[in-house]
């Protein structure tokens, strides 16, 4: 469902904004939708990651993890 702000009635205005903890202009688009259940490869991987710790990593820990991978990729030689 997509709703311009004006077209929203007060108490839905409201419910948005105490969502997004901002105003809405009357211009803005609101898009309301749900999504499925992540497939089960998905929630086992996210389960398998937070047995190891993973999920804990920062984003900088994680980028430093994906520059170290492709640099072993590109240069294999080079431990």
């Amino acid at each position: 469902m997509i709703r311009t702000a004006k077209d929203l009635s007060p108490d839905q205005r409201v419910a948005v904004e105490s969502l997004l903890g901002r105003s809405v202009s009357e211009e803005e688009r609101i898009i309301l939708g749900t999504l499925g259940a992540p497939p089960k490869w998905l929630k086992d991987s996210w389960d398998d990651a937070k047995r190891r710790g993973l999920d804990k990593l920062t984003p900088e820990e994680i980028q430093a993890e994906i520059d170290a991978y492709r640099r072993e990729k590109r240069f294999p030689s080079r431990r």
